[in-house]
């Protein structure tokens, strides 16, 4: 047989097409990356979620019926730090604490999220998506925004069932813990937001990730104590039985958000990001803590603010402090 005519139809990938393949590619792969190496940035963010989440009020804002069952809807507006000690963390972790088994594995999917979208620019997404996008306007050194990852917005109903909890709360020798009475059989409505990732990068490598959503809407049952839920979360993650009550009694649940840092690894204070109350933690390059794995990391930062409704979290390697917070300024 005369095979000639397969290698005469041969043609190169058009280079546009080959262009955006591997632009895709390399923004699942980037963004998935950084946040594996040293600064573990996934982990410090949703810590406080996988410690409490089986009552979606520890790292959540929260929707919850009043007295009339109206709805209020409550918005993160500031953020609150909680030290807690790696030990801890790593026990959380190797109990494989998540919001099915925290609720007995009763998750009900609502709205399944689409797969993940990647675009060349933010301007591809914003047109694709068919709404504006925030970006910064002012850029350190040779930093350029390259690729966006979009995680699409999901929707799910979750039944508690305390057992699981109850049984964390054993592992874990919180015998003194006592959960509010009613939990059980009780419905939460999580709504998760469309989440947009942009990298920036300098050369090759990825220097900055800036992460922007609407804040996630919870809605609680009538009657849901959240300072009761906030204490259970907060002694999960390691908080004396003092501490953890006040703390709880201080926080404002309806607008706070709770961000877990390493007690001696992570330094962190307030500021404020375009008039707005805002947070910035830091882990120096040569904190303790590190695995044998992360001996040559680099020191990382991220700072977290809200406006306009929305959350944003700015993540980066190798820029000072003041390049930081001049890019979280230029946010608009």
């Amino acid at each position: 047989m005369d095979d000639r005519f397969l290698h005469e139809q041969r043609r190169e990938p058009d280079p546009a097409f080959a262009r955006d393949l591997r632009t895709r590619l390399r923004a699942i792969e980037d963004t998935q990356a950084m946040g594996r190496r040293g600064f573990r940035w996934r982990a410090l963010l949703l810590t406080s979620a996988a410690a409490a989440a089986f009552a979606a009020s520890f790292a959540l804002p929260a929707v919850r019926a009043t007295a009339q069952a109206a709805l209020d809807l409550f918005r993160v507006q500031e953020f609150a730090v909680v030290q807690v000690d790696p030990e801890r963390l790593e026990k959380l972790a190797s109990a494989k604490v998540d919001l099915g088994t925290l609720a007995g594995g009763k998750v009900e999917m609502l709205q399944e999220p689409l797969p993940p979208l990647a675009f060349a620019s933010l301007d591809d997404a914003s047109t694709m998506l068919g709404e504006p996008l925030e970006r910064p306007t002012l850029l350190p050194r040779d930093m350029k925004p390259d690729s966006v990852l979009v995680t699409r917005e999901s929707r799910a109903r979750l039944t508690v069932d305390t057992r699981p909890v109850r049984e964390l709360l054993d592992a874990m020798d919180l015998r003194d813990v006592r959960l509010p009475d009613g939990l059980d059989g009780q419905k939460i409505t999580m709504n998760m937001p469309q989440l947009v990732r942009q990298r920036f990068v300098a050369g090759e490598k990825t220097r900055a990730i800036l992460v922007q959503c609407e804040s996630p809407v919870v809605e609680l049952p009538p009657g849901l104590e959240l300072s009761a839920l906030g204490e259970v979360g907060l002694r999960l993650l390691g908080l004396s039985p003092s501490e953890a009550k006040r703390l709880a009694g201080a926080i404002d649940w309806r607008s706070t958000l709770v961000v877990p840092v390493l007690a001696g690894a992570t330094e962190y204070q307030a500021v404020r990001v375009q008039g707005r109350p805002g947070l910035l933690v830091e882990r120096p390059k040569d904190a303790p803590g590190a695995t044998a794995g992360e001996s040559g990391m680099h020191a990382g930062r991220v700072v977290l603010w809200t406006n306009h409704g929305r959350v944003h979290a700015l993540m980066a390697e190798r820029l000072e402090r003041s390049e930081l917070l001049s890019m979280a300024e230029s946010v608009r």
